[in-house]
């Protein structure tokens, strides 16, 4: 009945044709869950794309794709959550978009999980994570919030454009020049960027004299590294460089920066 309803004209220069019927059925506007689950199972980037067409009536840009697949391959997201979040992104760009599941709420296992940024600041500036460990958080992005930045980094000017940061080459980040309890400290990393782009991660002691960590990031990286602190270790700082990168892929999204206190 829809596609009735929904039936357009013939074209005049099919008008002579037999054989042939004007109809056409509009997108759906309701996303059912388990429908795009079952999607190409084994190809992540095919599910997103049909997703997106069908919910947004579009590609996904290239950081929405190499987010969320980011995200897949790694296992932090199920293809059910995506779903969603694809649906939020539709009703952003103003689409009429809903989601729903055939299975019974007990089965639907997409609960949201309380935001891991919650925690109590001490007289120092440090945050005290919920396991009780010594926590300082330089960049985080909060979801539907924005992003959290430490008020001791220094950074470019913050350009954010479709969700992402706008960068330049250069440093980016630099901070916060501070001392911090000898032992060893985990650096948490989660930034999502261009499959090619490159950026220079340098954690340094006693005003760029000392280098604590080097490393250089190509494409999307989550992950931890061991600093170990010392005594003799004073002005810490956590500097981000970015390589010379090509018009479009100029953005980063800085998911995660913040070290922890482990012994």
């Amino acid at each position: 009945m829809d596609a009735l309803k929904a039936r357009r004209p013939v074209p005049q220069s099919l008008n002579g044709l037999s054989g042939l019927h004007a109809l056409r059925r509009e997108p759906d506007q309701f996303a059912m869950v388990e429908n795009f689950v079952r999607f190409a199972k084994d190809d992540d980037p095919a599910f997103l794309r049909h997703a997106f067409s069908r919910i947004c009536g579009r590609d996904p840009t290239s950081a929405e794709r190499l987010g969320m697949e980011f995200d897949l391959r790694r296992g932090v997201l199920k293809r059910r959550d995506v779903v969603k979040r694809i649906v939020a992104i539709a009703r952003r760009d103003g689409k009429t978009a809903y989601w729903d599941t055939l299975l019974p709420e007990d089965d639907d296992d997409t609960h949201d999980l309380p935001d891991a940024s919650n925690a109590n600041i001490t007289p120092s500036g440090l945050l005290v994570n919920p396991d009780g460990q010594a926590m300082l958080v330089l960049v985080r992005e909060l979801e539907n919030v924005g992003w959290m930045i430490a008020p001791d980094l220094l950074c470019q000017p913050l350009q954010i454009n479709d969700g992402n940061w706008t960068v330049q080459s250069g440093w980016l980040l630099t901070g916060p020049k501070r001392s911090m309890t000898e032992g060893d400290w985990l650096l948490d990393l989660d930034i999502i960027q261009p499959q090619t782009a490159r950026l220079d991660i340098e954690i340094v002691a006693n005003s760029g004299l000392d280098f604590l960590q080097v490393m250089t990031l190509v494409g999307s990286f989550s992950g931890t590294v061991c600093v170990a602190i010392k005594r003799e270790h004073r002005f810490i700082e956590l500097r981000v460089r970015i390589h010379e990168r090509s018009p479009e892929d100029r953005w980063l999204r800085p998911r995660n920066i913040s070290m922890r206190r482990v012994s």
